[in-house]
């Protein structure tokens, strides 16, 4: 068996591969799928490459708000679904690099998948 040794994210461009890995099959995502089924997702992989250069790099090129559109969804969030996200997530950084910066990819998505949940009542944060 051959290893191959995977990079880390030096740039912004780097990013392109893993968000786009991310997004190839998500409508066909049994948890996912249906969140993204009206989703114009070449214009979202763009958003989130901006997104993703942001929290990596410190780039200051997205300027949503990204909490504020998981509000209004027509079904529900659980944190079954923020578990699917981030280990999805984790799977396509792993895929595509390793070292300082896919690290903090991975260890962000974790966060803002957290963060999403209590701001949405998902986590007892009290207990």
């Amino acid at each position: 068996m051959r290893c191959i040794a995977l990079n880390d994210f030096q740039t912004p461009l780097d990013l392109r591969p893993v968000v786009e890995d991310f997004y190839a099959t998500i409508q066909d995502d049994p948890a996912l799928g249906p969140f993204f089924a009206e989703v114009d997702l070449d214009a979202h992989v763009e958003t989130l490459i901006q997104f993703w250069s942001n929290v990596v790099f410190g780039e200051a090129v997205y300027r949503g708000r990204p909490f504020q559109k998981h509000l209004n969804f027509a079904y529900p969030l659980t944190p079954a679904h923020f578990d699917v996200w981030v280990g999805r997530l984790e799977r396509c950084v792993d895929a595509h690099a390793a070292g300082p910066n896919a690290e903090r990819m991975k260890a962000s998505g974790r966060q803002i998948a957290t963060v999403f949940q209590m701001r949405l009542g998902l986590l007892d944060v009290m207990g």
